[in-house]
């Protein structure tokens, strides 16, 4: 199939700094990780091809950054998403409580678009600050879908995005756009 055959795919990813973001669009897209942590400025856009069920799939993952005073330029890059996922650090009770703050932020900006939950840094559960059914719980009660993943081990990363593109095979014209 030619690229013009392509279902391209926008996700943006939000949450707090420090939750594993950048690191998750990197595993994802480049299959690296980096072990320094560097904040992101505003807004880091990574591709993924690949290829799903027989069809060729571009995904554009637009990594937003954290902090607050750069809202108004992230909340830019928001239009035409097809989903967001919104990224938390399992051992960081603080990321967990912040959720509320993006699901507000995103859905005041491009309404109720489909939203995965990720629970990041599977690989420190020793430091575990929220249990599994907390977590799950919530992500029910937003009417979004609930990942565990480890960036650093790519554990899970890419079951994060599939249930974007299984949702764009079923709904071309509907739910999930054409960018």
């Amino acid at each position: 199939m030619s690229q013009k055959d392509e279902l391209k795919i926008k996700v943006i990813l939000l949450g707090n700094g420090s939750v594993g973001k950048t690191s998750l669009a990197s595993r994802f897209t480049r299959d690296k990780f980096a072990s320094t942590y560097k904040p992101s400025l505003g807004v880091d856009f990574m591709v993924k091809r690949m290829e799903y069920e027989g069809r060729n799939v571009k995904i554009l993952v637009f990594d937003t950054a954290g902090q607050e005073f750069i809202s108004s330029l992230r909340k830019r890059y928001y239009a035409g998403a097809s989903g967001a996922v919104i990224v938390y650090d399992i051992t960081s009770r603080r990321s967990f409580e912040d959720l509320s703050r993006w699901v507000e932020e995103v859905r005041g900006e491009v309404g109720n678009i489909h939203t995965i939950f990720v629970g990041n840094k599977t690989d420190l559960s020793e430091d575990r600050e929220i249990n599994l059914e907390e977590a799950k719980s919530y992500a029910d009660k937003m009417e979004g879908e609930y990942i565990e993943s480890s960036a650093k081990f790519g554990d899970k990363v890419i079951d994060i995005f599939i249930p974007f593109i299984e949702a764009a095979l079923k709904h071309e014209n509907g739910m999930v756009k054409r960018i």
